[in-house]
């Protein structure tokens, strides 16, 4: 999204208001996404600082996400907010090194897409749940155990852990009894040998 600032070029202070609807196809690419249910709404207000141009705005977009225990989908509003600066020309010399990508004006436009994008791309919920109590997926059988129990056995293991279990299984040393103090074994046994 491009927006034309000549309006407010040259005058300090001055200030312009934009609301526009978006197309949010990019955000249907992220495996967390099912589904965008409706356009990116847009509110940003962008203000001439004298040596640069402030853009703060908000943005809410309508998205179909998984349940990350049941996977069932489920609507969500995503919701986002931005306050960054467009330069008007670089702040740092050319002997110096660029740490962070800097926002500059592109004659009498700024573009504000890469901004929509990564402040809804940040605004993603690392889990999603479509309420507190469910319980999720049968690890055994993969049944929805929402529905009621699929009569799977239940170990009472950390499922963390259960790969090791396995290991223990195929050790050669599972089948061997282990070694005890009457085996004439032991280090107590071994210093009395010495002390002879």
């Amino acid at each position: 999204m491009r927006l034309n600032i000549s309006g407010i070029q040259g005058r300090k202070g001055a200030f312009f208001k934009v609301q526009r609807e978006l197309p949010g196809d990019f955000l249907s690419t992220l495996p967390e996404v099912k589904k965008v249910l409706g356009p990116i709404r847009t509110e940003l207000k962008v203000t001439n600082t004298g040596d640069a141009y402030l853009v703060a705005g908000s943005f809410t977009v309508d998205v179909e996400l998984r349940c990350s225990r049941c996977l069932k989908p489920l609507g969500v509003t995503l919701e986002a907010s931005c306050e960054e600066e467009f330069l008007k020309e670089t702040a740092l010399d050319q002997d110096e090194e660029l740490l962070e990508e800097q926002l500059l004006v592109e004659g009498s436009e700024i573009d504000v897409t890469g901004i929509i994008r990564e402040s809804l791309l940040i605004s993603l919920p690392m889990k999603v749940v479509c309420s507190e109590t469910c319980p999720g997926l049968c690890p055994s059988c993969g049944a929805d155990l929402a529905e009621g129990d699929c009569g799977c056995a239940q170990e009472d293991i950390d499922l963390r852990l259960a790969p090791l279990s396995k290991l223990l299984e195929l050790s050669p040393q599972a089948a061997r009894p282990e070694r005890r103090k009457d085996d004439g074994s032991t280090e107590e046994e071994t210093f009395k040998g010495k002390d002879k």
